[in-house]
C-alpha cells in the first residue's frame, strides 16, 4: 500500500496572515514599533504578495528613524501597487530622511500626479522640503495644500517654519494665527508666542506663554519664555516665579538653570546666581550659552577661580565659526583680535544677514536739492545713559537748516530723566517704537524717508538688529554704542578714528570704515560738573596719600591689570585703589584679591554710584585715573578728563582697546598712551612718586580742555554732519559704500549762531 502524503496543515486562524497583519497594525498604532517587523516578516513569509504588509513594514522603519531598511519593503509594496500615493510618499519621505532631495521630491510628484487635489501629500511635500532646507519651495506646497484644504491645522503650523526660516516673521505669526484659531494647542500657543517674541511683540508674546501654561501646566518651555519675556520687561520678580516653576520641571536642564541665573542676579543679587550657573556648566560644560553668560558673571564681580580656562573655551568655540551667543562680554577676552570679532558677529547675525528683506519703495520725499537730509538715529539709549551723555550735546548742535533729524527711540521701559527731556527736546521728531515689531518699526522708519539711519546699540542691550537688517533706510552706519564691527550686513558704514578703526585693519570690520579728522567720540561740551566738590573723607578715600582710581565697570577689571595695581600699591606707600564696586559680591572679591597679592584690603576703596554732576565733582580729589585693558573705559574716560583728572592708559590691538588712546591723543596728552604693560606700570609709578610730573600734565589738561577737539562739540557735529552728507551723496550717485576719511571732505561754512 502506498503512503499518501500528507498535506501541511493550514495555519490556525490565530497565525493566519490575516490575524498576524491585524496584530502588526495593533502594534503600530501602539507604538510598539520594534514588534511590527518580526510581525510583518510572519504575514509576508506566509503571503510573499501582501502589498499592505511590505508597506506596513516600511512605514515601521521610517516611524523607527530607519529609512535605509524602509526602502526594500516600500519598492516592493509599491511594485505590488504602483499607483499607491500613500506609499510614494512614504518612499519620498525615507529619501528625504537620507538627504537625497532629487529622489524624494520625485516621488511625491508622482504621486500628485495621480491625486493633484490631496492636500496631504501637499502637505507631506512640504513636511520633506523644509527637512531638507528648502522653505521657499515648502511654503509654495503648504500654499497648495491650503488651497485645497483651509482648515488643515497642521499645514498652516509648518508653513510658519517656512516663513521663519525665510526670515519673514510677520508672515509666520499670521500662519500660526490661523493655525491656532482651528486647533487651540499649548504647542501651538507656544509656537506663536516665540515667534512674536522674535518680532519684538513681547506682550503680545506673554499673553501666549500665559495660555500655554494654563493648558499645559507640565510645559517647561511655556514657564521658561513666560519668565524671560517678563524679565525683558522689567519685571523679574514676576518672571522668577515662572523661571523657578520650570526649574520644578527639570531641575537638571541647563537652559532652565541659566535663566533661574539671570533672573535671580536682578533680584537677589549676584551671589544668589552663582549656584546655578556652576550646575548649569557642571551639567554642559561645552555649550557655549553656558560658558559665555558663566563669563560675564566672572567678569562682572571679579570671580576669577576658573577663569583663565572659561576663556579658553569660549575663545576656541568662537572661532570655530559656531557662535551664537551675544558677543559683548568678549570685548574684555584678552585674546580675542578684531577679526574674531568680525567672525563671532557675523555668525551670531548669520540668519539675519542670508534673510531676503522686502524690497522697500523709494520714498517722494521732495528733491534731494529742495530738502533737508532726514537723518535717524535709532537708540535705546536716549536717556541717562553713557551715549546719552555723550550725544546730548551733538543732538542740540545739529544744523536744522540742512539736517531734519529724528529719534527712534527702542528703550523699553518709562523714562522720564532731565536727560531724556533734554534729548527729546534737540530732535525735530521724537518717535517711541519699543512696543512695534520689527517689520512694522522698519517700515515706520522707511515711511517717514529717511535719507541714513544711524544705529547707535550694536550688539548692547536693548539692541534691534532686525529692525536694521530690514534695511529701513538706502544708507545705513553704526555709531558709538558698540565699539566693534556689527558683522552686520546692513550696516553700511561703521563710524571711528584712526585710533580705533585703523585702515590696516579694515578687513577686520564688515562695514566700511569712516574716519573722523579728530576723535570718534562724541562729547557734551555742556556738561555740568556740580561746584561742591565732596572731602576726601565724605568719599571714603585717606585725607593724604596718592590715590590711584578706575571707575570703569568691574567686568573690565582682568587678573593682569589687577596685579598691576597691586604692586603700584606696594610700591606707593600711603596709596590706594579707588574702584566702583558693582556690587557687594564684586566688592568682597576684589578685596579677597588684593588680600591674596600681600595687599591690605582697605586699602581698597569702593565709590557709590552719585548722580552725573556730583560723580563728575568726585574726581577732583583723585590723583590719576588707571585704565583697563583689553577693555578701556570709553564714557568714563572722557569724564574723567573733562573733570580735569589725567588718564593713564595701554593702547590695545582692537577697537575696545584703543579708546582711551583716542581720547588722549585729541586732549592733548600723548604721552599718557602707552604700548606695554611694563611701559604702563613705570608710568603710573612715575607719576605717583614724581608730583611735579603729575601737576605739569594737570596744568595742561586744563588749559587744553576748553580749546582741544575732544570736547568741542559744535567742530564736532560739523564733522560729523560732513560724513552724514558724503555717505548719502555717494548712494545718490548710485555707487557702493566704500570708506573715506572725513578730513578729506570740503568744510561747510559754520553756521552763524542763533
Amino acid at each position: 500500500m502506498t503512503q499518501k502524503k500528507e498535506r501541511p496543515s493550514p495555519p490556525s486562524s490565530a497565525n493566519s496572515p490575516q490575524a498576524l497583519f491585524a496584530r502588526a497594525v495593533q502594534r503600530f498604532n501602539a507604538g510598539q514599533l520594534d514588534q511590527v517587523a518580526p510581525l510583518c516578516q510572519e504575514v509576508i513569509q506566509l503571503q510573499p504578495d501582501h502589498a499592505n504588509a511590505w508597506q506596513l513594514l516600511g512605514m515601521a522603519h521610517v516611524a523607527n528613524d530607519r529609512p535605509a531598511d524602509a526602502l526594500p519593503a516600500l519598492q516592493r509594496a509599491l511594485a505590488l501597487n504602483p499607483r499607491h500615493t500613500q506609499i510614494l510618499c512614504l518612499i519620498g519621505t525615507a529619501h528625504g530622511r537620507l538627504g537625497e532631495a532629487e529622489q524624494a521630491i520625485r516621488h511625491f510628484q508622482e504621486a500628485l500626479a495621480i491625486a493633484p487635489q490631496d492636500a496631504n501629500i501637499w502637505y507631506d511635500l512640504g513636511n520633506i522640503q523644509n527637512s531638507l532646507d528648502l522653505p521657499e519651495a515648502a511654503l509654495g506646497s503648504y500654499n497648495q495644500a491650503l488651497a485645497r484644504a483651509p482648515q488643515h491645522a497642521d499645514a498652516w503650523l509648518n508653513r510658519s517654519h517656512a516663513l521663519l526660516a525665510l526670515n519673514r516673521v510677520g508672515e509666520a505669526i499670521d500662519s500660526l494665527e490661523h493655525a491656532v484659531d482651528i486647533r487651540p494647542r499649548a504647542r501651538t500657543w507656544l509656537l506663536l508666542g516665540s515667534a512674536l517674541e522674535q518680532a519684538q511683540r513681547l506682550p503680545d508674546a506673554l499673553a501666549c506663554y500665559e495660555k500655554v501654561v494654563a493648558l499645559d501646566p507640565d510645559d517647561v518651555d511655556g514657564w521658561l519664555k513666560f519668565g524671560s519675556v517678563l524679565e525683558q520687561l522689567g519685571r523679574p520678580d514676576l518672571a522668577l516665579e515662572r523661571i523657578e516653576t520650570a526649574q520644578r520641571l527639570t531641575p537638571e536642564s541647563p537652559r532652565v538653570l541659566l535663566a533661574l541665573a539671570s533672573t535671580l542676579s536682578k533680584t537677589s543679587g549676584d551671589a544668589a546666581a552663582l549656584a546655578p550657573l556652576l550646575k548649569a556648566h557642571a551639567l554642559a560644560p561645552d555649550d557655549l550659552s553656558v560658558n559665555m553668560q558663566l563669563l560675564h558673571f566672572m567678569l562682572k564681580t571679579a570671580h576669577w577661580d576658573g577663569l583663565t580656562e572659561v576663556l579658553a573655551r569660549v575663545a576656541a568655540q568662537w572661532r570655530s565659526g559656531t557662535c551664537d551667543a551675544n558677543t559683548l562680554s568678549m570685548l574684555a577676552h584678552p585674546d580675542v583680535t578684531a577679526s574674531d570679532l568680525r567672525q563671532a558677529n557675523q555668525t551670531y547675525h548669520a540668519g539675519l544677514n542670508a534673510a531676503r528683506w522686502p524690497q522697500r519703495s523709494a520714498i517722494d520725499s521732495g528733491p534731494p536739492a529742495t530738502r533737508r537730509l532726514r537723518v535717524g538715529y535709532l537708540s535705546s539709549d536716549l536717556r541717562h545713559h553713557a551715549v546719552g551723555f555723550l550725544m546730548a550735546g551733538v543732538f542740540e548742535a545739529h544744523d536744522h537748516q540742512r539736517f531734519e533729524t529724528f529719534a527712534f527711540s527702542i528703550y523699553p521701559q518709562p523714562d522720564e530723566s532731565p536727560e531724556r527731556r533734554r534729548i527729546r527736546a534737540a530732535f525735530d521728531h521724537f518717535i517711541d517704537i519699543h512696543d512695534l515689531g520689527d517689520d512694522d518699526a522698519a517700515a515706520l522708519i522707511a515711511g517717514h524717508g529717511i535719507d541714513l539711519l544711524v544705529d547707535l546699540n550694536g550688539l548692547t542691550t536693548f539692541s534691534r538688529p532686525g529692525i536694521v537688517a530690514r534695511r529701513p533706510a538706502p544708507v545705513q552706519a553704526q555709531y558709538l554704542g558698540y565699539p566693534g564691527t556689527s558683522g552686520l550686513a546692513a550696516v553700511d558704514y561703521i563710524i571711528g578714528d584712526r585710533w580705533v578703526t585703523p585702515t590696516e585693519q579694515a578687513d577686520a570690520f564688515s562695514e566700511r570704515i569712516v574716519q573722523m579728522p579728530d576723535s570718534f567720540q562724541a562729547n557734551d561740551d555742556q556738561r555740568r560738573i556740580a561746584s561742591d566738590t565732596p572731602s576726601r573723607a565724605a568719599l571714603g578715600l585717606p585725607e593724604r596719600g596718592f590715590v590711584f582710581c578706575c571707575l570703569n565697570n568691574s567686568y573690565k577689571i582682568l587678573p593682569e591689570v589687577f596685579d598691576t595695581w597691586m604692586r603700584l600699591l606696594q610700591k606707593t606707600p600711603g596709596s590706594v585703589l579707588w574702584l566702583l564696586g558693582d556690587s557687594d559680591t564684586a566688592r568682597d572679591n576684589l578685596r579677597a584679591h588684593a588680600q591674596a597679592r600681600g595687599v591690605p584690603p582697605e586699602r581698597l576703596v569702593f565709590a557709590r554710584r552719585r548722580p552725573y554732576e556730583q560723580y563728575l565733582a568726585q574726581y577732583r580729589q583723585a590723583d590719576l585715573f588707571l585704565d583697563t585693558l583689553p577693555f578701556n573705559g570709553g564714557t568714563t574716560v572722557s569724564d574723567a578728563l573733562w573733570a580735569g583728572l589725567p588718564v593713564l592708559t595701554q593702547a590695545g590691538n582692537r577697537f575696545a582697546g584703543r579708546m582711551a588712546a583716542s581720547l588722549l591723543d585729541n586732549v592733548g596728552l600723548p604721552e599718557l598712551i602707552t604700548h606695554s604693560g611694563a611701559e604702563y606700570e613705570a608710568m603710573a609709578h612715575r607719576l605717583a612718586t614724581e608730583p611735579g610730573l603729575l601737576q605739569g600734565l594737570r596744568q595742561r589738561l586744563a588749559a587744553n580742555t576748553p580749546t582741544s577737539p575732544l570736547f568741542d562739540t559744535r567742530r564736532f557735529t560739523r564733522h560729523l554732519e560732513r560724513a552724514f552728507e558724503h555717505m548719502v551723496e555717494h548712494h545718490r550717485r548710485g555707487l557702493s559704500p566704500q570708506a573715506f576719511n572725513v578730513a578729506d571732505l570740503p568744510a561747510h561754512p559754520t553756521p552763524p549762531a542763533a
